[in-house]
């Protein structure tokens, strides 16, 4: 009998086990290590812009630009300002801010506004993002909560989500982002690897997001987890008006 529940035991502890769950803090709360403060654009000409971006960042914050001319300089601290000179003609003028230290990156796509205008009000600024990890054996749930001091007209154009990119044996690379949860259409496809959710309006101040990867499904089809990330994404509110950016995002890489 001593035997008998000693096995039981055993048995009890192993399930327990494997059901076992670990948080873990991946990011704690905390608003962008990189911060956009500043963005100024004056026309040269009529072919030609110039665009002076002031921001933070860490010391290996690398700044990119798909247009004619950057130029960088380090002033105070961690502030930093990028002179950018654009051909009006080019209609993909992307800014990109990255840090490997921080694994966050902020793209940027300025208006085709050439007034002399600055904007110095950014809604992600006011972000406060958490994110946690919870291993369960056979699952990894992945938690974001975001608190946001924006005003509720703002929170209206400000989006939030996980975004994946996987690649199934075929060697197809598919993105997934968190969808809605009335969302149907592909659930029974590549979001088994992937279940996202999330709880809360878009105008509350704190809400909540989870993505769940099963790794069960993914190792039985030959899933490759590419990348995971969380993403707060910026929508301009007054496109053909004074706002001096078509959208905007900060990207915080998990895995």
């Amino acid at each position: 009998m001593a035997l008998k529940w000693f096995y039981v035991a055993i048995v009890t502890v192993a399930m327990l086990s494997a059901n076992y769950s670990c948080i873990e803090i991946v990011r704690k709360r905390q608003r962008p290590s990189i911060q956009t403060l500043a963005l100024t654009v004056k026309p040269l000409n009529e072919s030609f812009s110039a665009y002076v971006l002031v921001f933070l960042g860490p010391s290996d914050t690398e700044v990119e630009f798909n247009g004619d001319t950057l130029e960088v300089t380090k002033e105070d601290g961690d502030k930093f300002e990028a002179l950018i000179v654009n051909n009006n003609d080019n209609m993909d003028r992307r800014i990109t801010l990255k840090s490997k230290s921080k694994g966050e990156t902020i793209t940027i796509y300025p208006n085709f506004n050439y007034n002399f205008l600055t904007k110095t009000r950014f809604i992600e600024n006011t972000c406060q993002v958490m994110i946690e990890k919870d291993a369960m054996g056979e699952h990894t749930k992945y938690t974001a909560s975001v608190l946001s001091f924006a005003d509720r007209d703002d929170l209206e154009n400000l989006s939030k989500y996980f975004i994946a990119n996987i690649r199934d044996k075929s060697g197809a690379l598919v993105q997934l982002t968190t969808r809605h949860p009335n969302q149907t259409e592909n659930v029974g496809t590549y979001y088994k690897y992937l279940n996202t959710n999330y709880s809360g309006r878009k105008t509350d101040s704190r809400t909540y997001y989870s993505a769940t990867l099963h790794h069960p499904e993914i190792e039985a089809d030959g899933i490759t987890v590419e990348s995971l990330g969380f993403v707060l994404y910026v929508s301009s509110s007054d496109y053909y008006g004074k706002d001096m950016t078509i959208n905007r995002s900060w990207y915080y890489q998990i895995v």
